[in-house]
This record gives structure tokens, C-alpha cells and sequence, in this order.
């Protein structure tokens, strides 16, 4: 069964906290990069609807899908630069991607400039938004995939993934029935990920690698 949350003693957003926030992002951010952030959060929230997330953890999941991409826009250099200030040291398969990087450096920045605003799942949000981990938190599952499906996004695999999601979770009956819906999207997802990178003869993060593992001894533990 996948542990729900990480923190303990989690950070209790105010809506007005999250407002401020919202507006603190933005410099961080292309208008065409805030409007994907918000409609990311928006999704975030939706999710945490449907997998009985309360109020306030709702909030937290949106902090976090505001805070997700705040270093999407730096190249690789100053993604390195990053790593460099905040004493990241990194596995070498991840120095050639600011897409991967990306995450790692925003959640180390997001510490920093929004410490007010963050506690671990928030951080964690951040930081396997784009490979995800071995071991993954229903909240991490949550941003990762509402990055992903959220609807402004019209990819193929952003599209045929949001559908393989929404044509199941209606039938659940209970949580069992929409943590298992929430596994295969997960594995779905890695595939078509995987898939794309081999094409594309790129890199294939290990802990992409990982998470999809992860998510399939879950499959057959069930069985």
C-alpha cells in the first residue's frame, strides 16, 4: 500500500496563503509557464479530492504544484549553477538534462526562497515531480501526475494518459479500488515515457526506472 503522506507535522496553508503564493511564483515564470503551473495546481486539488486528501492537505498539494517548475526556465548552465550554490551532487546521468534537473534544483530553491511555504511533502512534491522515486508517496504520485494530465496539456501522451485516468477512477468504489486505479496510471505513464526515450535514444533516469519498479511489485503483491 502506498504511504499517503511523509510529513508529520505538515505546514497548514491558509487560502490566503496559498493566494500569496500564487502571485509570489510569477516572476519565477513565463505567463505561458504560469498558466500550465496553475492549471497544474487546479489538478492537484482535483486529485486530492478524488484520493480523500482533507482541506488543508489539499492546499499543501497546491503549494506544491506552484512551486513545481520555479527553475524550469534556466538552461543547463545555470542548472548546474544551481547545484553548485546549493551543494547538489549529482549522479552523472542527470548532468545532461535540465528537465531532470529542473526538479532537484527547484526543490532546493524552493527551501530558500519559500521556506515559509514548504515542509517535506511539499519539498518532495518538487523533487519527483519528473522522475518520481522508487517508493512514492500517494502526494508525490499526485503532483507527478497532475503535471502531467493537467488540461491544458495536449501531448498524445499527456492526452491518452489523462484519459486512461479519468475513464477508470469513476467506477472506484473505495480507496483500495483508487490507489490501484492510481498504481497503473503511474505505471501507464512510465511506459509511455520510457517508450518515447528509447525512441528518441536518450537517457532513461534510474529512478524513473525505479518508480516504475516500484509501482509493479506493488501490482503483483496485490495479486
Amino acid at each position: 500500500m502506498m504511504q499517503k503522506t511523509l510529513e508529520q507535522h505538515p505546514y497548514r496553508p491558509t487560502e490566503d496563503n496559498v493566494c500569496a503564493l500564487a502571485e509570489a511564483v510569477k516572476p519565477y515564470l513565463t505567463d505561458k509557464r504560469y498558466a500550465h503551473t496553475a492549471a497544474v495546481a487546479e489538478e492537484a486539488a482535483r486529485l486530492g479530492e478524488i484520493f480523500g486528501f482533507s482541506e488543508d492537505d489539499i492546499r499543501r498539494l497546491r503549494v506544491s504544484a506552484l512551486l513545481h517548475d520555479i527553475t524550469k526556465l534556466a538552461d543547463s548552465k545555470k542548472q548546474l549553477q544551481y547545484c553548485e550554490e546549493f551543494g547538489i551532487i549529482l549522479e552523472p546521468e542527470k548532468n545532461v538534462s535540465s528537465s531532470i534537473l529542473h526538479g532537484i534544483t527547484g526543490a532546493a530553491l524552493a527551501a530558500r526562497d519559500f521556506a515559509a511555504y514548504t515542509d517535506a511533502d511539499i519539498l518532495s512534491g518538487v523533487r519527483w515531480h519528473t522522475t518520481g522515486r522508487h517508493g512514492m508517496t500517494v502526494f508525490e504520485a499526485i503532483i507527478y501526475l497532475a503535471d502531467y494530465i493537467e488540461p491544458t496539456r495536449k501531448f498524445d501522451d499527456c492526452k491518452a494518459v489523462r484519459q486512461y485516468f479519468y475513464d477508470r477512477i469513476g467506477g472506484c468504489t473505495d480507496e483500495e479500488d483508487r490507489l490501484e486505479v492510481l498504481r497503473d496510471t503511474m505505471i501507464y505513464s512510465f511506459d509511455r515515457t520510457i517508450e518515447n526515450l528509447l525512441e528518441d535514444r536518450h537517457i532513461i533516469d534510474s529512478d524513473t526506472i525505479c518508480a516504475r519498479n516500484y509501482f509493479i511489485a506493488l501490482r503483483s503483491d496485490s495479486e
